[in-house]
């Protein structure tokens, strides 16, 4: 599903949509160097809210979750991005203090794309059986799972990362039972109905935020080529770089036909160290390439504390087709882009 949104869109309107403005001085305070027009927060369902600016009298940028906004919830939604964001941009214009006037021609572009996109946030659910499992889940990848160019995953809290900090891209898993649950959460009360709970106890997200160079790297920052299809695609085609790391470990006999030294730094692998810290980059790099030979991944420290024979298989959990939009979700309205 389309979770967040950065966007302009070419749409008349009168005065500017502003929460008032950033001005830079000169130094002796005789003239504005520049000036930044601030968002402005605008409420939706439950409290959600976006955030919206002019840029220019014909042109407003918007930023937010604007599934959330309309439904109060992101625990699932749509791919289709033309037909959330037209579904959007309709009850913004019910908001008469948005004074949004656009012309015929403006709204049957938003209606079918003819806007661009500078962030967008995608992303599916996998069913585990249980919160406990989609813990162990992660992090069991964050020893055993590496994406390729970018190495292990990084953890904050318990969201396990993939390119942490990059301008471009990032790719991230996490289980949507604690982000609920959450102290920042501000999931509705009114929507915590066992049904819910349960769904979002059970669920694994992988999420992939693209930001604008890597939007226009793939021409996907013109709204206009998304077709309903695009945004899992997307999401599945940065997944692929996921690779397996068994790390088992090795029987005596290969342990003795290593070279001393990779022998030895192999067993403090095995036994918790973080190699990167102790050994120079060639060397590191040059047993981290004979190692994969036999399936083993030095790049990934291992957990000692954490016994991961018992997890659900990692990659076969991410074959399986992520979960959709339960049925007794549509008969009880609590999804409206679907």
């Amino acid at each position: 599903m389309i979770d967040w949104v950065t966007m302009k869109i070419s749409c008349e309107h009168d005065g500017i949509i502003s929460n008032g403005e950033v001005v830079s001085l000169s130094k002796d305070g005789d003239s504005i160097e520049w000036s930044l027009v601030k968002f402005l927060p605008v409420v939706g369902s439950h409290d959600a809210t976006v955030s919206m600016r002019s840029i220019t009298q014909s042109t407003i940028e918007i930023s937010g979750n604007p599934v959330k906004w309309l439904q109060g919830h992101n625990l699932f939604g749509t791919n289709d991005l033309h037909r959330l964001v037209w579904l959007f941009f309709t009850e913004l214009l019910k908001i008469p203090e948005l004074k949004l006037k656009p012309t015929m021609e403006q709204l049957n572009r938003i209606k079918h794309g003819g806007y661009f996109i500078s962030r967008i946030d995608i992303n599916e659910t996998w069913h585990l059986p249980s919160r406990d499992d989609v813990l162990a889940w992660i992090r069991a990848s964050g020893q055993k799972m590496r994406l390729k160019h970018r190495g292990a995953g990084q953890f904050s809290g318990d969201t396990l990362y993939w390119g942490k900090g990059s301008r471009r891209w990032v790719l991230k898993c996490y289980s949507k039972g604690d982000e609920i649950d959450s102290r920042k959460s501000n999931f509705p009360n009114e929507l915590r109905i066992p049904q819910m709970v349960e769904y979002a106890d059970k669920a694994l997200r992988m999420e992939v935020t693209l930001k604008s160079n890597q939007l226009r790297e793939l021409l996907h920052h013109d709204a206009s080529i998304w077709t309903p299809e695009t945004a899992k695609m997307l999401l599945l085609e940065f997944m692929k770089g996921l690779e397996m790391s068994n790390n088992m470990r090795l029987t005596d006999d290969i342990v003795k036909s290593l070279p001393a030294g990779m022998a030895m730094a192999y067993l403090s692998w095995w036994h918790g160290s973080d190699l990167k810290q102790i050994l120079s980059k060639n060397t590191f790099y040059r047993y981290r390439r004979k190692l994969k030979e036999y399936d083993i991944d030095i790049g990934i420290m291992r957990d000692v504390k954490e016994d991961t024979n018992n997890v659900i298989p990692l990659m076969r959990v991410l074959e399986a087709e992520p979960v959709g939009i339960p049925d007794w979700a549509i008969e009880q309205g609590l999804v409206i882009c679907a």
